[in-house]
């Protein structure tokens, strides 16, 4: 099959029009955070009381759904993996960040897609968040020369779990399918037994069946990965196998 995407990098669309595709994309998405009920502060926050696990369990929805698309597109030839952008990662700075953002998420109760969501609601609450992380946006910005070095500490190019596992890609993709199951049966237990919360949409036998088919299916594309030769795809012989952004002190060095 011939590649596809990215299109933009294909050429298929130009940069223009893969910037306006992002209004409708947008759209779509914070309909969707509207309706699943994410724009409620209280029910993000109450995730990390497992009253409400439903945000958790969208995000692994979210993460097993994109990971399986864009390995499986690869592998079909129809996505170029070396085009697609790789964050990169800066092992030490993203962990206090990841530490500081599940602070703020638990305060605020919203992550900025869903704060600006609420926004949109009309939701004063939602406001009151957006112009914090904005406030916070210029002082770190303004104060970045304080914790620069810090920022670009311990980096390690765009490194991926498998690499860090020392497993096959095809493996880690399996791997993450189990956590993201199991993590998510775990946490509508615990809701259960420690808040006696029963959701009668997940309880009913149809919804269950979907589940069930859906887990089926997941674990059946991660077996599948798991004994394919992934690596045909991915060439790690070089340093940096991913267009990534270059690091800003190695840009200013730069002659």
């Amino acid at each position: 099959m011939d590649i596809a995407a990215p299109f933009a990098k294909t050429g298929l669309i130009d940069a223009a029009t893969n910037l306006w595709l992002a209004i409708p994309i947008g759209f779509i998405f914070g309909f969707a955070l509207f309706h699943a009920g994410f724009t409620d502060s209280r029910r993000i926050a109450w995730a990390f009381y497992f009253k409400d696990v439903g945000v958790p369990v969208v995000m692994f929805s979210a993460i097993v759904t994109g990971m399986v698309g864009l390995w499986g597109l690869s592998l079909l030839g129809l996505l170029d993996i070396s085009l697609v952008y790789m964050l990169p990662t800066y092992l030490v700075p993203m962990a206090v960040g990841g530490v500081l953002f599940g602070v703020g998420m638990v305060i605020g109760g919203y992550c900025p897609g869903t704060a600006i969501a609420a926004v949109a609601t009309g939701k004063l609450d939602g406001v009151v968040f957006v112009g914090g992380f904005l406030i916070g946006s210029l002082v770190f910005g303004d104060f970045f020369p304080v914790w620069g070095d810090f920022y670009n500490s311990d980096y390690l190019g765009a490194f991926r779990l498998d690499q860090a596992f020392g497993i096959s890609l095809g493996a880690t993709v399996l791997l993450i399918i189990v956590i993201a199951v199991v993590g998510t049966i775990s946490m509508i237990f615990v809701q259960d037994f420690v808040w006696g919360e029963k959701n009668t949409l997940a309880k009913s036998r149809p919804f269950k069946k979907l589940q069930g088919a859906l887990v089926a299916v997941a674990f059946a594309i991660g077996i599948i990965f798991a004994f394919f030769p992934t690596e045909s795809f991915i060439d790690d012989s070089i340093e940096t196998p991913f267009y990534i952004v270059p690091r800003a002190d190695v840009i200013e060095a730069a002659p």
